[in-house]
C-alpha cells in the first residue's frame, strides 16, 4: 500500500493558497473565454495554464505522489517564460510573435520545442539540459525586463505602459527570482517558508489580476456611455494641439534626446495628459514616431537642397535631432521606403 501524504499545518495552508490561486486563474479564464475568444485570450490562457502547472508542481508533496502527472506539469512549468513572452509581445507589438520571426528561427524554435517536450515528458527533465533550459528562460525574462524599461517612456498607449510597469515591478522580477533560486541549487526552494511565501504571493497576484480584469470588463465603453454625436459633427481638437504644432514648427524637435517629459515641461502640462493627447487625437502610438514625423521631413528637405549636396548625411541627421546614424537610417527607411542616400540621389544631376 502506498504511503499516505502527511502534511504539517503550514503545508496545509500552503496547499490552500495554491488551490485558491488555481481556482481564481481558472475562473478568470472561463470568464474571458465567455466574453470573447481572441488571440489575446488564448495568450492569457497559455500563461495561466503554465502558472497553474507551476503551482501544482511546487506543492509541498513528494515527487513520487504525482505519478504520470509530474512530467507534463514540469514541461508546462518550464514553458512559462515563453508564454509570458508571447503575451508581452502581442500586447506591445500588436501582432503575434510567430508572424514577426524569420523562417529559420521558426524552424529552430520548432525543433527546440520538440526536444524539450521529449526531454521533460520522457526523460523527466533530468540532466544538464534542465539547467541550460532554465538559463534560456532567464534570458527571456531579462529580454522582457530590458524591453519594458527601455520602451516605457516612449510608449504613448496607457494600456501598454501599464503592462510594461507590471512586467517591471512584479511578473518578470518574481519569475526571475524563482529561476535564480532554481539555478542556485540550494535547499531554499525546499524550505516550507519559501514554499508558503510563494503560494501566498501567487494567490495575491491572481486575486489582483482577477480584480483588475473584472473592473475593466465592467467598465462601460466610450460608445455605450457617451451620448450619440450629432450628425456632421466632429470632436473639437484639443487646444494643446495648436500650441504643440507651433512649438514643433519652430524646431523644438531638433533637440537631441528629446523626451515626453521634457516636452511636457516646455508646454507646462502633465506628461500623462500630453501622452494621451498625442495618442488619441494625433494618432501616434509612441513618442519617437511622433518626433520623427517632424525630423524626417526636415532631413528630406536638407537632402533635396542642392546647396547642401556635400554635407554628410550624419551631420544632417544630427541637426534634425537624431542621436546616431543607425536609428536614423531605420526611421528614414521605415517612413520613406528608401535609404537616405537613395533619396538624395534622386535630386543629384
Amino acid at each position: 500500500m502506498e504511503n499516505p501524504i502527511l502534511l504539517a499545518p503550514m503545508q496545509i495552508v500552503d496547499l490552500f493558497c495554491r488551490f485558491a490561486a488555481v481556482g481564481v486563474l481558472f475562473s478568470l479564464l472561463l470568464n474571458s473565454f465567455y466574453r470573447a475568444v481572441s488571440k489575446i485570450t488564448w495568450s492569457y490562457a497559455a500563461l495561466a495554464v503554465c502558472c497553474v502547472a507551476y503551482l501544482l508542481l511546487t506543492a509541498p508533496i513528494a515527487n513520487h505522489h504525482y505519478g504520470w502527472l509530474r512530467p507534463p506539469l514540469l514541461l508546462l512549468t518550464d514553458l512559462t517564460s515563453l508564454a509570458l513572452l508571447n503575451l508581452y509581445w502581442l500586447h506591445t507589438k500588436d501582432k503575434i510573435m510567430l508572424s514577426a520571426l524569420p523562417r529559420w528561427v521558426l524552424v529552430t524554435g520548432g525543433i527546440w520545442l520538440f526536444w524539450i517536450s521529449y526531454f521533460f515528458l520522457f526523460k523527466a527533465g533530468r540532466g544538464l539540459y534542465h539547467d541550460i533550459h532554465h538559463t534560456l528562460c532567464l534570458s527571456i525574462l531579462v529580454y522582457i525586463l530590458i524591453d519594458a524599461i527601455k520602451s516605457f517612456e516612449d510608449d504613448l498607449v496607457e494600456k501598454r505602459r501599464r503592462l510594461r510597469r507590471i512586467m517591471i515591478t512584479t511578473i518578470s522580477f518574481y519569475m526571475a527570482l524563482l529561476t535564480l533560486v532554481e539555478l542556485a541549487q540550494t535547499s531554499l526552494k525546499d524550505h516550507w517558508l519559501f514554499s508558503l511565501s510563494n503560494a501566498t504571493a501567487a494567490l495575491l497576484v491572481s486575486l489582483y489580476f482577477s480584480r483588475e480584469y473584472n473592473l475593466m470588463a465592467g467598465r462601460p465603453s466610450a460608445e455605450s456611455s457617451s451620448p450619440l454625436p450629432r450628425e456632421n459633427t466632429e470632436p473639437e481638437p484639443h487646444p494643446l494641439i495648436a500650441v504643440l504644432t507651433k512649438l514643433m514648427k519652430e524646431g523644438f524637435y531638433q533637440q537631441n534626446g528629446l523626451t515626453v517629459n521634457q516636452l511636457a515641461r516646455e508646454l507646462k502640462v502633465p506628461a500623462h495628459q500630453l501622452r494621451q493627447m498625442i495618442n488619441t487625437q494625433m494618432g501616434f502610438d509612441n513618442f519617437t514616431q511622433f518626433i520623427n514625423s517632424y525630423r524626417i521631413p526636415d532631413v528630406c528637405e536638407a537632402l533635396s537642397d542642392p546647396n547642401r549636396a556635400r554635407d554628410p548625411i550624419l551631420t544632417i541627421a544630427l541637426e534634425a535631432g537624431f542621436n546616431s546614424i543607425a536609428p536614423f537610417n531605420r526611421a528614414f527607411r521605415q517612413q520613406m521606403g528608401m535609404t537616405p542616400s537613395e533619396y538624395r540621389d534622386r535630386f543629384q544631376k
